[in-house]
């Protein structure tokens, strides 16, 4: 099994906006993302703060390069996978890692 790429990255936590539906604040019923997190985008979008103009790094993006609210993050973070069904890398993950100057996924 291959190492988990995103554990330390960050890239996707430290370049684009993190915006979604404003019903997933945990002031909203069901929803779970810290709305104290968050800034309003529009009267329905939301994004985590940190993330507004892009190229900044999200509130929730610790210090160890892990997310500090994985467990209630934000369907915008839940789809971003930095591997496609058929196990390639995500072209959209590897364009982020490469703006950071970071290095491109191994495949297994």
């Amino acid at each position: 099994m291959r190492d988990n790429p995103c554990l330390g990255c960050g890239a996707c936590c430290r370049y684009p906006r993190v915006s979604f539906y404003h019903g997933e604040l945990d002031t909203q019923p069901g929803g779970t993302v810290p709305a104290d997190l968050t800034v309003p985008l529009t009267p329905f979008l939301v994004c985590m703060k940190g993330t507004e103009a892009g190229k900044g790094r999200c509130i929730a993006f610790g210090d160890d390069g892990l997310c500090t609210i994985y467990d209630k993050r934000s369907s915008t973070c839940r789809e971003f996978p930095a591997f496609l069904p058929d196990g390639s890398p995500n072209p959209a993950c590897e364009r982020l890692r490469g703006l950071l100057g970071m290095a491109r996924i191994v495949e297994a």
